[in-house]
């Protein structure tokens, strides 16, 4: 018998990216998906006239949310996707291919388009892991979330089509993906007990992400998205190291308004 395919799914109001994705997803045995319980648009019914199998989470982590999607797959193998991204018919193939291989699990090449361009340049080529044998990986990391192996030795292949990530579609939606970024990452760092935050760690992480990005990877070759993209990255990283500056404050912030609320002026 044939090895069996789950592609896993996991959502937070992506009504307007499922569809593209979603359709391109038949060659699959099945489709699942964990949805963040913050959704509040058509992304569920969207998934049960697919005809996926869908779980509804409380949010915990990208990580989380991820896990939640194994747990609820039952192909032999699975392949982790976000609704942004698409699945061409000849990485379909490919990766139909590759259940039949000796490998454990298989890093897939990211065609990153920002802004409807491809980019070629500023560090935004990536080769994860997202196809491996369902049990041998769950995912760990509270933002960039990774596939931890359970196994000491893994095998590990490379398919060569590349996954479409129709990522950064308008300057707004980055401000929102960030808002919510943002958050996640402080507060993990906070429960990680990272050290205070000072002027000169704002500082290096601006200098350090826009050196690789703009001026070691030359992201300004991709014209103004490349150089648009190469000063946003280290902008986003900068708000989530001042948000986690406002939360190891002490007294809080909010409190420190509360104070002034209450002073005589």
């Amino acid at each position: 018998m044939a090895p069996t395919l789950s592609i896993v799914l996991k959502v937070r109001d992506e009504e307007a990216m499922l569809p593209g994705c979603l359709r391109r997803l038949e060659f699959a045995d099945e489709v699942v998906a964990a949805v963040d319980d913050r959704s509040a648009d058509r992304s569920v019914e969207l998934l049960e006239q697919f005809g996926a199998r869908v779980c509804t989470v409380p949010f915990d982590g990208f990580a989380g949310l991820a896990n939640a999607g194994l747990d609820l797959a039952t192909g032999d193998w699975v392949f982790l996707l976000d609704a942004d991204e698409r699945i061409s018919r000849a990485l379909a193939v490919e990766i139909g291919a590759a259940l039949d291989g000796p490998a454990d699990g298989y890093r897939v090449p990211i065609a990153n388009y920002f802004h409807g361009r491809l980019m070629h340049h500023g560090g935004w080529q990536e080769r994860p892991v997202r196809l491996w044998r369902r049990g041998a990986a769950r995912y760990g990391g509270a933002l960039h979330e990774l596939p931890q192996f359970t196994a000491g030795s893994v095998r590990l292949g490379d398919l060569l089509n590349p996954l479409v990530h129709f990522s950064h579609r308008s300057v707004i939606d980055n401000l929102e993906k960030s808002a919510n970024y943002v958050e996640v990452q402080a507060r993990a760092q906070l429960e990680a007990g990272t050290p205070p935050v000072t002027p000169w760690r704002l500082y290096r992480t601006l200098i350090r992400e826009i050196g690789f990005r703009l001026v070691l990877r030359r992201g300004w070759r991709d014209g103004v998205a490349g150089v648009y993209e190469s000063f946003y990255w280290p902008f986003s990283h900068m708000c989530a190291e001042a948000r986690l500056w406002e939360l190891q404050q002490r007294p809080a912030v909010e409190e420190r308004y509360q104070d002034l609320e209450e002073s005589t002026w």
